[in-house]
Order: C-alpha cells, then sequence, then structure tokens
C-alpha cells in the first residue's frame, strides 16, 4: 500500500538510468555537476504558459535531449539525479570491492563481495549453466506433490514468486499487529490483462512471448521437444493465474484487500495445498496470522496445485527460476541478450542493453542498501539538506492544518479526527538511525547467481521474522540512496530518502520559491496521500477504518470524481489515454501538494524581504517553473502503452498541466483567462484539499 513519488520504468528492475544523449551538444553532460535552480534553456519561450505549461517550461529540454539508447525514458529530474547518484555509489561500490572502505562499516565486505560478483562477467560465462543446472536437477527430481510443495517453499524462500508474493505488515485493522500478507503473483507479464485481453498490442506481445519461452527454454540445453512442452506449460499455467488476479484498479481499494483468515482460512480457501509444508520450507511452521489479498488467487493455486500435471508444475518452477536469473544478468550473456530482445521489443523500446554496472548498482542497493547507504550518507548527504527538509515538512504539516480548518465541505466531527491524524503523521527524513544487521546474509565472490538467491532468503527470512513481534516503527522501506519518497498510510508515515534531497528536488543554492516548488511539492504530494481516496480510509494510528461521517464522504467523493474525469480525458497517444481510476490518489497527492507547498512558501515570504526576480520570474512563477522543470520527461512509445496499464502515476505532462489547470494561483501568477487551455471552466475546476 506504500504510495511513492515516482514509478521506475515498469519493464526494467531498478530505478537507475543511463547518460542522456544531447542533439546540441557534443560535450558528454557532467553528471556530478548540479543543474541550475531554473534552467532558462529548458525553456520554451514560443509557447504560451496559458497554454501549455509543461511545453512552456520543458520545451526547450524536450528538443535537445535524446533518450538514451539504453532505456525506455528519460527525465531532467529523476533520470539525471539518478545518473548522479548512480556514479557516486560506483566509487563507494569500488572501493568496498578494493576492500578500501575506511572503517568502521561493518557489512563493507558483502557489500564489496556482491559488487564485485554481479561485476565479474567473465566468471559468469565460466560458469555457464552449472548453477542453474544444479537448481534445476532438484526440481527435474520432484515425483509427487509433497516434494513439488517442498521445492515451492525453497524458492519462496529465496524470494520467488512461485506464485505466493509473502512478505510481512501490519493487520490493516490493527497496526500494532505484524502478520503475513500473501500477494497476488506468479506472472511474467507485467499485468494480467497482457494475457486475458486483445486490446492495444496484447496479441502481439503474446506471440512473441511464447518465441520467448522456446528461446530460452532452448538455450538452457533443453531438446526442441521438451522445449516446446516447457514453453506450453509455463503459458497455460500464468494464464490461469491471471485469470483470478484482480485488477490495478480493483487492487488500490484497502477493504478489498483485507482479508484476514489465518492458518486456518487458509486450509479452507485452498485445502489441497500442503500449507504445513510450505510453512515449515520458510522455517516459520508456527506462523498462524495471516491475510490475503485475492481470495480467489489463493483458491486456483490449491485447485491447480491438485489437478495441473506434475510437469506443468515443473516446467513453471524452472521457468520462474530461469527468467529471475536472467532479468539479474546471473546468467551467460546469450540469456541476458534474449531477455532484453523481448522486454525492448515488447515493452521499455530500449535500443541497447543498459551498462552492466549501472544494473550493479542497483542490484546491490536491493540487496545491501542499507549497508551501502550508511557508507552514501557519510560521503554525500549534507545537514543543510536534513534541516532544511524538516523545516519545510513543518511549514507544509501547518499548511494543511490551515486547509482543513478552512475547508467548507468537511463537517466539525470529521474535522477533528482529520487534526488528530496530521498530528500524528511521522517523519523520515535522510536516512534510519538504526542499523540493518546484514550478518545472516552469506555473500561469496564466486557466484553471482547464488548470492542472488541469498540475498532473496535473507530478506524472505527477514520479513518472516516480523510477523507476530511488536511493530518497529524505526523501519524504512526504501533505502538513503534511494531517488523518491513515500507516504505508508499503515504506518501514517512520510520519508524522504536522502537520494532525493538533492537538485532539482533541493538546492541549497537556488531561491527558496524553487525549492518549495520541487521538494516542497514532493512533501505536500507525500503528505496529501495520507488523505487521497486510499489513504483517507486509514486513521491517525494505521487502521483501516471509517472515520469519516457519510455526508463528508460523499462530499470527498464527488470531488474525487471531478479528478478522475479530467484525467481520463488526456490522451498521451493516439487512441491511448490515462486511467483516471488507476492513477487518481497520485493526481489527487499532485494538487493537493502544489497547493500546500504554494501555501506554505507564501506564508514563509510574508516574514522574509520581497524575493528578487531569476531569469525574468517573480518568486510565484520561480515556484511553478521550479516544479515543472523537475518533471521535464521522454518516453519511447512502448514505455507509454505500458505505463498506462501498470503505473498509478500520470504521465509527466499532465502531472504539470492537469493539477495546474486547476489552481487560481498559477493562473494569477503568470496572468492566465478564461478561455486559456491552462485555466479549467469554472463548473468543471477540481479541487479536493
Amino acid at each position: 500500500m506504500r504510495r511513492t513519488l515516482f514509478a521506475a520504468p515498469a519493464a526494467l528492475a531498478a530505478l537507475t538510468l543511463a547518460l542522456a544523449a544531447c542533439k546540441t551538444a557534443p560535450k558528454k553532460p557532467d553528471h556530478d555537476a548540479p543543474l541550475p535552480p531554473i534552467d532558462p534553456t529548458a525553456l520554451d519561450r514560443s509557447t504560451s504558459p496559458c497554454e501549455d505549461f509543461y511545453q512552456y517550461a520543458c520545451g526547450g529540454w524536450i528538443a535537445r535531449t535524446e533518450i538514451p539508447p539504453d532505456r525506455s525514458s528519460w527525465s531532467r529530474g529523476f533520470a539525471e539525479l539518478t545518473e548522479r547518484n548512480a556514479r557516486q555509489l560506483r566509487r563507494i561500490l569500488d572501493a568496498a570491492g578494493a576492500a578500501k572502505t575506511p572503517p568502521p562499516e561493518p557489512f563493507a565486505k558483502k557489500v564489496g563481495d556482491y559488487w564485485a560478483s554481479c561485476m565479474d562477467e567473465a566468471t559468469i560465462e565460466a560458469r555457464g549453466l552449472a548453477d542453474l543446472q544444479g537448481e534445476w536437477a532438484r526440481i527435474d527430481a520432484i515425483q509427487d506433490r509433497p516434494v513439488l510443495a517442498d521445492e515451492v517453499a525453497r524458492l519462496e524462500a529465496a524470494g520467488l514468486d512461485v506464485p505466493f508474493n509473502l512478505t510481512s505488515g501490519q493487520d490493516a485493522k490493527d497496526a500494532t499487529q505484524v502478520i503475513l500478507l500473501v500477494y497476488q503473483g506468479g506472472l511474467t507479464l507485467p499485468d494480467r490483462d497482457y494475457y486475458l485481453t486483445d486490446g492495444g498490442k496484447n496479441v502481439e506481445i503474446r506471440q512473441r512471448y511464447a518465441e520467448h519461452l522456446r528461446k530460452m527454454f532452448a538455450l538452457a540445453g533443453l531438446p526442441p521437444a521438451e522445449v516446446e512442452a516447457n514453453a506450453s506449460a509455463v503459458a497455460q499455467v500464468e494464464k490461469a493465474l491471471a485469470e483470478t488476479h484482480w485488477t490495478r484498479t480493483e487492487m488500490r481499494d484497502p477493504s478489498r484487500l483485507y482479508n484476514r483468515v489465518d492458518r486456518a482460512g487458509l486450509e479452507k480457501l485452498a485445502p489441497a495445498f500442503p500449507w504445513a509444508r510450505l510453512f515449515d520450507g520458510l522455517g516459520r511452521p508456527d506462523l498462524r496470522a495471516v491475510s490475503v489479498t485475492t481470495p480467489r488467487f489463493v483458491e486456483k493455486v490449491g485447485a491447480m496445485f491438485e489437478s495441473a500435471p506434475l510437469e506443468s508444475w515443473k516446467a513453471y518452477l524452472r521457468w520462474r527460476l530461469l527468467t529471475t536469473m536472467a532479468k539479474a544478468r546471473a546468467l551467460p550473456r546469450a540469456f541476458v541478450d534474449e531477455s532484453f530482445r523481448f522486454t525492448s521489443a515488447s515493452f521499455s523500446g530500449a535500443k541497447a542493453l543498459r551498462p552492466r554496472w549501472k544494473l550493479c548498482v542497483d542490484a546491490t542497493d536491493d540487496a545491501l542498501g542499507f549497508a551501502l547507504g550508511e557508507i552514501y550518507v557519510k560521503q554525500h548527504f549534507g545537514a543543510d539538506g536534513k534541516e532544511r527538509t524538516i523545516t519545510m515538512v513543518s511549514e507544509i504539516e501547518r499548511s494543511m492544518s490551515d486547509d482543513l480548518g478552512a475547508i467548507g465541505w468537511m463537517d466539525r466531527a470529521t474535522r477533528a479526527k482529520a487534526l488528530a491524524k496530521l498530528g500524528k503523521v511521522a517523519n523520515k527524513i535522510g536516512y534510519p538511525e538504526k542499523e540493518r544487521d546484514y550478518s545472516s546474509m552469506t555473500v561469496k565472490r564466486e557466484s553471482y547467481f547464488r548470492n542472488v538467491l541469498s540475498a532473496g532468503r535473507f530478506e524472505t527470512a527477514r520479513q518472516l521474522a516480523k510477523v507476530g513481534k511488536p511493530l518497529d516503527r524505526t523501519e524504512w522501506l526504501m533505502s538513503p540512496p534511494t531517488v523518491n519518497a513515500y507516504y505508508e498510510p499503515s504506518l501514517n508515515e512520510m520519508a524522504f530518502p536522502a537520494g532525493i534531497l538533492q537538485p532539482p528536488f533541493f538546492n541549497k543554492a537556488a531561491p527558496e520559491p524553487v525549492n518549495y516548488g520541487a521538494i516542497g511539492m514532493v512533501v505536500g504530494h507525500e503528505l496529501t496521500h495520507g488523505f487521497d481516496d486510499e489513504g483517507r480510509q486509514y486513521d491517525g494510528d494505521g487502521n483501516l477504518r471509517d472515520w469519516w461521517t457519510p455526508p463528508v464522504s460523499k462530499a470527498f467523493d464527488d470531488r474525487a470524481r471531478c479528478v478522475a474525469d479530467q484525467f481520463s480525458g488526456y490522451e498521451v497517444l493516439p487512441g491511448v489515454k490515462v486511467d483516471g481510476k488507476l492513477t487518481l490518489g497520485e493526481n489527487i497527492a499532485d494538487l493537493g501538494g502544489l497547493k500546500l507547498a504554494f501555501a506554505a512558501m507564501q506564508a514563509a515570504r510574508r516574514t522574509a524581504p520581497e524575493g528578487e526576480k531569476v531569469e525574468g520570474f517573480t518568486p510565484e512563477q520561480q515556484f511553478f517553473v521550479g516544479y515543472a522543470q523537475s518533471w521535464c520527461s521522454k518516453f519511447r512509445d512502448e514505455e507509454t502503452r505500458l505505463r498506462v496499464v501498470t503505473d498509478p502515476h500520470s504521465p509527466p505532462r499532465f502531472r504539470v498541466n492537469g493539477p495546474l489547470s486547476n489552481l487560481p494561483e498559477f493562473q494569477a501568477a503568470f496572468s492566465c483567462k478564461e478561455g486559456n487551455a491552462m485555466v479549467r471552466p469554472e463548473g468543471k475546476r477540481c479541487e479536493v484539499w
């Protein structure tokens, strides 16, 4: 249920983005240099800010920027900042790999060994299929359903969804309890619709996927008859699983996802599945507290466990291991190339394989991100970024309090509970105070394949160990170097990792209005998530509970419907529109975040001297330009189509123009008039918070 500011390119495994090519600049850009507070070269002054503000703020950048060949998208904000971060992290990792990390860093050796094993392509090629064949031998040896259950448990313990997605989390109706959460999972394609509908390019993608399955099994050494049988079995199993998945819009309803069944309920939902063997294999035979997100998915898995041919299950397990390791690039280059070919043609449109070092930066951060983050914070995170963000969070929370006090559609009882929830929001800024203990993770340089499985086992065991124990509210859900932010409703907390507290989001050299428009909006966005269509269903303690009176709840729904309808009208490609229901929470958060950040800026300016113009912009204009320029982006068509199906965030153009067209503050700043495209008609203007 965590709500983030930004979603990674959905066809890729991690956030780090590659070097931008530039049509007009022959020199390679310096990615270690901070971005200017307001970039005049990014502007398109031939476009009226009142007609298309995104084009006005970003048109120059869009015209001169090419998406790097190894990327499906590129952006001035997240991509360029993540590129700088990746280079900083690589220097740290190179030092750790060479045992040159300054002490005391207790897990520096594990960080260095994991990084070195990932970077050692020669050893990966030399090991060939040895590691995969060793794992497959266990699958090949399965002769009955009980042993099949043991192998499912072993792979689940290593972090593979085969087919369950298992993690720990709070009981949605008693946030003091940590329970096991069983999510729907087990698919290779990004969404159920790719298996079940013929819209868009889905038929073509399914044909490519069938070919991809055959090629990958052939590369793994199966004879032609077994290649066809395995590929066909995988497609059938995954389609059957997809038929039970709820849609992404349905998965946005917290009440729908809460189904506390416990162990007895699991056995009732799927009596044919040997749950005791699964929990024994996971190392938690005593685990009893369980909630499932999608009961019909669990029912189907149980029925398939009993009825589907044993050879179909074995093919499916082989495939899940094979594709996971190919995407991790823990197999020889032929597998990597084929995985890239399929992903590029179907989902990303990337023209070249991503440099290995960038993948390994992300892989090490995924596996040991909090050990890596300790070193990163010491070297690259200044106190000024944390202190200024703390101040800005307080200012924006004060704006939210003022806003709640002035909203006419909220009655006294609901307002009091909303203010109580706001007062309980916990804020995490920069990095955790408590270190994560990686002492139980095994990392050895000789096999990256085994290290990937070891990292999965560590994280699964760590998650399962939390079930039944007191809730740890100090835990972070993102590592310190992450260029993102989140709000978690079950904890009623916001987090802003050190990675995002850099230009263009926070720039200590920038005029304050620019920072309010960039990092201030980020803070306001995450805070608004606590009161969006999902977050509003949780109280101040993180419990899923209806604390709204019926008239106020209806008034909220009416305002939210306005936002959903507005964004559903935006066309991103010919015939392809934004899904206003899927993106509703993020659109509400963008609209609220801008309003709160602007109010906080204006409140601060009342006690400060009048700001100076920058690049000809007044302080109010600087706020909006600073916001828009942090979202300048380009996408390949394949990536755009994928995001419309899978991403709860609207495309950046509409994240800028959509909310701004509802804000009188924006229209006043640029003297926009009724009839301009950036001014929604009086009866169609949307406002939630």
